[in-house]
This record gives C-alpha cells, structure tokens and sequence, in this order.
C-alpha cells in the first residue's frame, strides 16, 4: 500500500511534464512535426506545425519552426516572413536563434546587406555562436563583391551611354554636315543657274545689238553709195533728206551704236557680280 502511494505520488508530480508530450495536443502536433524534420520529410513536418499552430498561433517556438520547415523547402521569402515574427521573442536564446536563422534565408535570396544585419544581431543576442561569426564575415565578403558589381555594372551602363551619346552626336553631327553640304552645293548649281540664265541674256542681248548693228551698217552703206550715185542728193527736199519712211538717219544711227555701248558695259558689270558672289560656310539657318 504504502508502494502503490509512493507511485501515485510520483505520477502526479511527473504529470505536468509528461502532460505536455502526451496530454497537450499542441505539444503533441510539435513532436510529431520535429520527428518528421528530423527524418527529412520537410513538407509533412510543416503541416504538422500549421496543425499545432491552429490552436495556438501565438506560441514563437511554432513560429520558428514554420519558418525552418519553409527554409529547407527552399522558400526563402516565406521563411523570413515567419522569422521575422519571432526575433523580438522574449526567450533571449529563441530570439538568437531565429536571427540567424533570417540571416540565413536573407543570404540564399542574395540579400547580403540584410544578412549582415541578421548575424549581427544574433550575435548581439549570443556573442559565443560562433557559425553566426562565419556566416557574418561571408554575408560581408559577398556583400562587398555585389557592392563592386553593382558599381561596374553601373560603369559600364554610364560607359555605354556616353558612348551610345558619343554615336548620336557623332550622327547629328554627319547629318548637319551632309546638310549644309547639299545646301552649299544646291547654292552653287542656283547660282551657276542664274549666271548661266544672265550669260544667256546677255548674249541675247549682245546678239540683237550686233544685229541692229548690222542692219545700221547696211543702212549706213546704202546711203553712202546713194550719195555718191547722186551728187545732187543734198538738194533733195527736207523729207528725202531725213530718208525714207523705216530708214535711220545719220543721227539716229550714232545714238543707236552710244546706246549699245552703254549697255555692253552695264552688261559686263553685271556678269562681274555674279561671279564674284558670296557662298554662305556656316551652319543650316
């Protein structure tokens, strides 16, 4: 009797520690959760935490391992999304724990910077860790490659641009080049146009005048040979004298060849102008 009490006694005070394995299902789901990541089997071990996490979402330790359940399946994102509830944890060793942890699934999406920070403060949490150390100074090394990565690439980018601003000059430049070109030549053949336009005019007009020359020269001839024909020419009526109707007199004849000189030399002081027209060098207006 007195065995059967000692017993009795000793089940009731063991009841609160083995009431939270076998009697708590919250615990239970967790066990069952931790033999499964245990073994590998990441997807089943999560459900079991999400199980036990319906009866109590705010425990931190379920927290915690929903977030290493996400991790070993590789969703990083939703791993840190789940850690991050549980760093503040009041459990200073938890709080440590989760920290690195973050860290980690902060330096598989690459996001080093955010990993440095992580290690950091799990070290601040558990100065004596010594793989947040390592994982520490390997977050800072590939944080510092990235930083000089980013800082290239961001040369080469500046590089290309100048160079790429560098060609459109260049090609503006070409086009402007091109364009004032056709245009000093378009100038050149309007110009070359019109003084061969003036050249013809003048030659027209030189023509004509060599031709009324002519014709006075005839006239001029015919007359004379009147003259000497018939000595009493002079002695003819004033109408006779003057010439036949359509005929030029003596007179009229010198004014004509004054008149035609006058215009050979306005003529010749034109073509010199053209000529010596000024060409337009600079830019397009």
């Amino acid at each position: 009797m007195r065995n059967f009490l000692v017993r009795l006694l000793m089940v009731i005070l063991l009841l609160p520690f083995w009431g939270f394995t076998f009697l708590d299902p919250v615990a239970k789901k967790n066990q069952e959760g931790n033999d499964l990541f245990g073994k590998g089997e990441y997807d089943a071990a999560l459900k079991r935490y999400l199980e036990a996490q319906q009866n109590a979402p705010s425990r931190s330790e379920l927290r915690f391992n929903v977030g290493d359940a996400l991790y070993k399946q590789g969703k990083y994102e939703e791993a840190a999304q789940e850690l991050g509830r549980v760093v503040e944890s009041d459990n200073q060793s938890l709080s440590a724990e989760a920290y690195y942890n973050l860290g980690n699934a902060f330096f598989r999406q690459e996001k080093y910077q955010e990993a440095v920070g992580a290690y950091k403060k799990s070290l601040m949490k558990n100065p004596k860790d010594q793989d947040a150390k390592v994982n520490l100074e390997l977050a800072l090394e590939k944080m510092q490659q990235q930083q000089q990565n980013q800082d290239k690439n961001q040369d080469n980018k500046q590089d290309q641009n100048q160079d790429k601003q560098g060609n459109q000059d260049q090609d503006k430049q070409q086009d402007q080049n091109q364009e004032n070109k056709d245009q000093e030549q378009q100038q050149d053949q309007d110009q070359q146009e019109k003084q061969d336009q003036g050249n013809k005019e003048d030659q027209d007009q030189q023509d004509q005048e060599q031709k009324q020359q002519q014709d006075q020269d005839q006239t001029k001839d015919g007359q004379q040979n009147q003259d000497k024909q018939d000595p009493n020419a002079d002695q003819q009526n004033p109408q006779q004298a003057q010439g036949q109707p359509g005929e030029l007199t003596q007179e009229e004849a010198a004014r004509i060849l004054d008149a035609m000189k006058d215009r050979d030399e306005a003529s010749q002081k034109r073509r010199k102008i053209k000529v010596s027209g000024r060409r337009y060098n600079g830019n397009a207006w």
